[in-house]
């Protein structure tokens, strides 16, 4: 499927989303389970196509709201499970998989991250932009830096160029990551306004998040065109596309979704 960056924000949209993200986790790591682990092998396919079907759903608008999120929490619990077990597993030298734990660890906040957004749809709470905001910086900043290093990861040494800029961005999101934590810590509840300190904060993510898309995008036409070395997953550099861009498009409308 080509890239696509905009989804409604419709509750619909939102589930779809959500559920995409963890039905891609759940494709990427399919590929990074040796042939010797078959039971993890089937759990994962089952949940590949109990996610893809609950996908399918969203995007169609067809099924009952309440239903659909009931069931796209339920699944998404059950998909933290699988990868939680692994993690310990791997941790332990137990099961046999080219996944780096922390792309696991990573795999599993998004999981949890999901099932909060689902909570917060069905609770109606109102969550203020200060709220928001320093929320989304301090979950997807990580992420953002994650995601750098598993383009390292599946990069090929010989890429040299690629892998200074790599590292440059790696630093910078690093950086900014810091800074979230500290002002998460320095701005106290009540956070009735955005202070000027976190909106200038805001609009500097917004132009590296911008800048992250765009690299990313570039990188994936590299791939796609056979034109740098890599073992990166089909539509990997697409789907960590699309988490950049919903940071800086949720921190421009100032909500969590």
């Amino acid at each position: 499927m080509p890239y696509t960056d905009h989804y409604e924000r419709d509750i619909y949209g939102i589930i779809a989303f959500w559920v995409r993200n963890n039905f891609d986790h759940g494709r990427f790591f399919d590929r990074e389970i040796s042939h010797y682990e078959l039971e993890l092998a089937r759990t994962n396919q089952y949940m590949i196509q109990r996610l893809g079907s609950i996908w399918e759903k969203a995007k169609s608008k067809k099924t009952d709201v309440g239903i659909l999120i009931d069931e796209a929490k339920h699944a998404t619990r059950e998909f933290h499970s699988l990868l939680t077990y692994t993690m310990d597993k791997a941790l332990r030298c137990e099961v046999i998989i080219s996944t780096p734990q922390s792309l696991l660890d990573h795999m599993i906040r998004e999981a949890e991250e999901t099932i909060s957004v689902f909570k917060l749809i069905q609770s109606g709470k109102q969550v203020s932009p200060a709220d928001a905001t320093l929320h989304e910086n301090h979950f997807w900043l990580r992420q953002m830096a994650d995601h750098l290093r598993y383009i390292s990861h599946y990069l090929d040494p010989s890429n040299h160029e690629l892998h200074d800029r790599v590292r440059e961005m790696t630093k910078k999101f690093d950086n900014l990551f810091l800074q979230a934590n500290a002002l998460t810590t320095m701005i106290r509840r009540p956070r009735n306004e955005v202070l000027p300190v976190l909106h200038s904060f805001n609009q500097m993510v917004i132009k590296e998040a911008k800048a992250l898309e765009a690299f990313k995008l570039e990188l994936d036409d590299l791939i796609k065109q056979c034109a740098a070395v890599t073992t990166s997953p089909p539509d990997l550099l697409e789907h960590i596309s699309r988490e950049a861009h919903h940071l800086w498009r949720n921190l421009e409308e100032q909500v969590i979704l």
